[in-house]
């Protein structure tokens, strides 16, 4: 009897691991882009998110320093881009175009603004590689809404995918 307590408690364990012989051969992932997009927070179905713009545009308005005002537009763009994938994932795809063309017109700012940091005279490098660097997550963003994407509103997101090519050759001069 306890031979076959002992054989039965030995086959259970060794069935409990999954052991696989066979090597997975898989396609090169595509390299990922190692920026990490903020949490968006209320998201603008939420009855309470225009608190939530009246605020930003307080700090928005209280900000002076230009680069101070460039990484608050970024933090801006970052979070309405994460916003945007939130909402599509939920459905509400026309939201999302917009909440997402909202996004660029902030990094748009915050280039606008770096520039003008850069004119006065401040180190904007740190800046400038935290740009690239959001510029290329937001085009790997948004390919993946593009594929994603049914073929109405396929087109928003594309003009939306241009408008971030324009910014990363901006940021190249």
């Amino acid at each position: 009897m306890k031979k076959i307590l002992v054989s039965l408690s030995l086959l259970i364990f060794l069935l409990s691991f999954n052991i696989s012989f066979a090597q997975e051969i898989s396609p090169t992932p595509t390299p990922k882009v190692n920026y990490e997009l903020p949490y968006p927070g209320l998201l603008p179905d939420h009855p309470l998110y225009i608190l939530r713009i009246i605020r930003d545009r307080i700090v928005d308005f209280l900000i002076s320093d230009p680069l101070k005002k460039a990484e608050f537009n970024l933090l801006q763009a970052d979070k309405r881009l994460n916003a945007g994938i939130y909402l599509f994932n939920k459905g509400k795809i026309s939201m999302s175009i917009s909440t997402i063309s909202k996004a660029e017109n902030y990094f748009e700012k915050s280039i606008e603004k770096t520039k003008e940091a850069k004119k006065q005279g401040m180190d904007i490098k740190d800046m400038e590689r935290k740009l690239r660097t959001s510029v290329k997550k937001h085009q790997e963003e948004l390919e993946k809404l593009i594929a994603k994407a049914n073929k109405d509103f396929k087109g928003s997101f594309e003009k939306e995918y241009k408008r971030v090519v324009e910014f990363e050759e901006r940021l190249k001069r």
